[in-house]
């Protein structure tokens, strides 16, 4: 049965990391009161320990806070992300096997009523589902299954941003196309490298905008979404978000698991505001947050994202 409600917004970021970089809860907690999120779902790869991670969370856990039992399991077909209301989803052997089958995991999801979601379905070649079972397969198992997909996720979305709309890019864009028009480079065959590496940085930001604009289309026809940072270090947290509108009696409930259930319930059938990047929405508009990420920290997850293809 799916509720309604119509009240205030909040976000959530439903993909964060803790033991990947051996954060700190307390520091996790600070980047989560930092960019105004409501909750998280700590979902931790299942051979890094999540159980661990959550219930270190839930210990820090400020008492205004929301903290979603979850984990990232990858499979044979690309990772998944897997939400829960209580954190029984840490105790059972099956969800913690090497390389397991995707199908296997969805119908255990669904025989325990968690919510899963393909994780980042255009992101690395390495591991995700798009690239390793194809886009049709994928559509075709998402409608027959009725799975979600995480439309947003905060690395690549941020990432799409900066490569047209950094100053340093535009920039060395600027300075590549100058050195083409030099004699001298032309002289002494220097210009094929320049064009080599503009080619590269526009085939890049191509690349980048595409995996984008993609999963937020796939995400369209899933019958719900997520959306997250799926940031490895915890200074990500809040890059990607799902803003949710919900009635203060379900933020002040003091049941975790009944409150947990009801925002579960709330993604599930797919009554949210959006997904997307930091920022503020109103009944017209919305408002990118201003915060921006240091250059020498885009540009590691711009490595990250592109060290498997260039």
């Amino acid at each position: 049965m799916c509720i309604i409600y119509f009240d205030m917004l909040y976000n959530f970021d439903l993909h964060t990391h803790l033991r990947k970089n051996r954060a700190s809860p307390k520091a996790y907690w600070a980047y989560v009161s930092e960019n105004n999120l409501l909750g998280t779902a700590i979902t931790e790869y299942s051979n890094l320990n999540p159980k661990k991670a959550y219930f270190s969370l839930l210990a820090k856990k400020p008492i205004n806070k929301i903290l979603i039992p979850g984990m990232k399991i990858k499979t044979d077909s690309g990772e998944v992300l897997l939400f829960s209301e209580n954190p029984d989803i840490y105790d059972y052997s099956v969800l913690y096997e090497e390389n397991i089958s995707i199908k296997r995991v969805i119908d255990f999801a669904k025989k325990k009523k968690y919510l899963i979601s393909i994780a980042h379905p255009f992101g690395l070649l390495s591991n995700s589902s798009t690239y390793i079972m194809g886009l049709g397969k994928l559509e075709k198992l998402i409608k027959e299954k009725k799975i979600g997909v995480e439309a947003y996720t905060g690395t690549i979305g941020y990432l799409s941003y900066y490569m047209f709309d950094s100053f340093f890019l535009r920039k060395l864009r600027e300075l590549l196309d100058i050195f083409e028009l030099q004699k001298l480079f032309k002289t002494i065959g220097l210009t094929s490298i320049t064009e080599y590496f503009t080619h590269k940085l526009d085939q890049k930001s191509y690349d980048i905008v595409y995996k984008f604009e993609a999963a937020i289309k796939l995400g369209k026809m899933a019958p719900y979404v997520t959306a997250g940072s799926g940031s490895y270090s915890i200074n990500g947290i809040g890059s990607g978000v799902l803003t949710i509108d919900l009635p203060k009696s379900v933020v002040d409930e003091k049941d975790l698991l009944k409150k947990n259930k009801l925002i579960l319930n709330r993604i599930k059938c797919k009554k949210i505001k959006a997904v997307g990047p930091p920022g503020n929405y109103t009944d017209t508009i919305f408002q990118r947050s201003t915060r921006r990420k240091t250059k020498r920290r885009a540009y590691k997850d711009l490595v990250y994202l592109t060290k498997r293809s260039v």
